[in-house]
């Protein structure tokens, strides 16, 4: 497990007046480990049970 800050920035372009963007840093060992590379970084973001869950999206 490994802890980070989440990144709350104010949205910018056409977005609405008090629109607002959330990020992460994801540990760089964790996203090799998924199979993401530069060629291939598809993934799928859920959100249940109270957890946020990313997975490498599976190929058709």
């Amino acid at each position: 497990m490994v802890e980070r800050n989440i990144i709350i920035a104010k949205a910018g372009g056409t977005a609405g007046k008090n629109s607002v963007n959330y990020k992460i840093s994801l540990p760089a060992d964790m996203v090799k480990e998924m199979g993401v590379t530069p060629d291939d970084k598809c993934v799928t973001v859920s959100y249940k049970d109270g957890k946020i869950i990313i997975e490498k999206k599976k190929n058709a």
